[in-house]
């Protein structure tokens, strides 16, 4: 027994995130404009001098939380900033919180922008091109702060994105969906992500805003945009990914390089190592028991909590190196 308890703790001190030598601060900034329904909650992730309460952000039963002082005070000086849009149609608000977290101790500010999940797939049909458009609401709403906007190198603004947020990033960085691609992603031959999800509701990609899904989601003032196995690569018009000048650089977790990103001459790296599941945060030491017992896939949680934080660190590293150039 004291052998098998010592396995146990040692278990949970390597699945445990640590806080930094550099204390990093968290605090939420609503982004509300006007009468516009879609709400916005931002987590901004900091350098802090100190103070604050020690709180695990974005844990739960399955997935562990990221530890930051809430509240506390902000370090001095102008600090590279990374708007972040984490996840797929359904993830929870806060799940790139590990990402975040591994930034700011490196001295970024970072915005993980949390918008409405959908309640539906009806409801979701229009999420390709709103992801967008939050970002760059988030992105009004952090530069009209004061204390933030202080806090903000205008000249190193990125933008990144995993899922459906690499989506979001590429469109930022000046991709062009096209919308016969788009709506067609949904076919027999070739599905998509949440297609299924979308059948088993009778809606049909179709049923998206062409005229909204056509028009250009570039936003000017931000450099670079990092997207992590984005969905829907094939949409993109593969000129527009670098004809306007914004450095754009895709991360694939396990699988290889996109042939359709490559002909666009688009910047691409492999983690061999991982697969898209590792841009999850790492999970609780029930977590696979009780993705079992709901029904859900276990195979999230396959990749050990240890092996899973040493990838986190590789993304944030590949994340952090073309703005520190």
């Amino acid at each position: 027994m004291p052998n098998a308890l010592s396995g146990l703790l040692a278990a949970l001190l390597l699945a445990t995130p640590c806080l930094a030598d550099s204390p990093v601060g968290v605090r939420t900034l609503a982004a509300d404009s006007g009468d516009d329904p879609r709400r916005l909650s931002l987590s901004v992730w900091y350098p802090a001098e100190g103070g604050g309460t020690v709180e695990e952000v974005g844990g739960n039963a399955v997935f562990l939380g990221q530890p930051a002082h809430r509240d506390a005070a902000m370090a001095p000086g102008q600090h590279p900033l990374v708007l972040l849009s984490h996840g797929g149609l359904r993830s929870a608000a806060d799940s790139g919180a590990w990402l975040s977290g591994r930034l700011a101790e490196n001295g970024f500010v970072v915005v993980e922008v949390n918008g409405p999940r959908p309640d539906s797939a009806a409801g979701a049909v229009d999420e390709i091109w709103r992801r967008p458009q939050d970002v760059s609401r988030a992105l009004d709403r952090v530069l009209q702060d004061p204390t933030l906007s202080a806090m903000v190198d205008p000249a190193r603004i990125a933008v990144a994105g995993h899922a459906l947020g690499g989506t979001a990033a590429l469109a930022l960085g000046g991709g062009r969906f096209d919308a016969d691609a788009f709506v067609s992603a949904c076919t027999a031959e070739t599905d998509g992500p949440d297609c299924g999800w979308f059948r088993a509701q009778g809606v049909a990609l179709a049923e998206v805003d062409r005229g909204m899904l056509d028009r250009a989601h570039r936003d000017p003032r931000i450099g670079t945009a990092i997207a992590i196995d984005p969905e829907y690569a094939d949409v993109f018009r593969a000129p527009s990914l670098t004809e306007q000048g914004t450095k754009i650089r895709v991360i694939w977790l396990g699988a290889p390089e996109h042939p359709h990103i490559a002909e666009a001459g688009v910047a691409q790296t492999v983690i061999g190592t991982a697969t898209t599941y590792d841009a999850f945060p790492a999970c609780t030491p029930k977590g696979t028991f009780i993705l079992a017992e709901d029904g859900g896939d276990a195979t999230l949680c396959d990749t050990e909590a240890a092996a899973r934080a040493s990838i986190h660190d590789d993304i944030a590293q590949h994340i952090r190196t073309p703005l520190d150039q």
